[in-house]
């Protein structure tokens, strides 16, 4: 009677985080320094990038500040309108994303949720020490920038299938993102 080896496989009394690779650290490093890096861009400028007092006002009747943009006939307000609505989606779109990744077993409402109480945090402290106008057209339109994100991590992972492969297309992504950060932190000043 012959002995056959018992294949190899994982078992349970190993800790799935040892089993993990040095390159799969390295992608989750990657797309962490990524995340930290977008975060401190998007603090300075969304926060630290007025000087405290300069402006507060605050508008809570949805698409008011948009209509005000879409309606005016003064020059110059159409560079500012387009400024203000696109940035506030496309400074959002990256959290959608790293949101989604981080979450990536929570639903899509509850990311959409981060996002929103994100954005009405960034707000409320807009806000409080008058660094800009609290807007709830701002909540809106970075929420749309939020779900621009999702659904393009949703998209990516129908594409890719694998988390292993999602994890690398971010982290390739991150990495490619990182100088663009890191112009904007500190090489762009944002005084407003």
């Amino acid at each position: 009677m012959r002995v056959q080896p018992k294949p190899t496989a994982v078992t349970d009394d190993v800790p799935s985080w040892r089993l993990t690779t040095k390159r799969a650290k390295a992608e989750t490093v990657a797309i962490f320094a990524g995340f930290a890096l977008y975060a401190a861009f998007a603090l300075k400028l969304l926060l630290f990038s007025r000087v405290p007092g300069s402006e507060r006002s605050i508008n809570l009747i949805p698409f008011a500040s948009i209509a005000k943009y879409a309606f005016s006939h003064s020059p110059g307000t159409e560079r500012v309108a387009f400024a203000n609505v696109v940035g506030n989606i496309l400074i959002f779109i990256p959290l959608g994303v790293y949101a989604s990744w981080l979450r990536h077993r929570a639903a899509a409402w509850l990311t959409m949720l981060t996002v929103a109480s994100v954005s009405v945090a960034v707000e409320i402290i807009q806000g409080v020490f008058a660094v800009g106008a609290s807007d709830i057209d701002d909540v809106i339109l970075n929420c749309v920038g939020g779900l621009i994100g999702i659904l393009a991590l949703w998209l990516l992972s129908a594409i890719l299938h694998e988390r292993s492969r999602i994890r690398t297309a971010m982290a390739g992504l991150s990495l490619l993102s990182m100088p663009v950060w890191c112009y904007f932190l500190f090489i762009i000043r944002l005084r407003m």
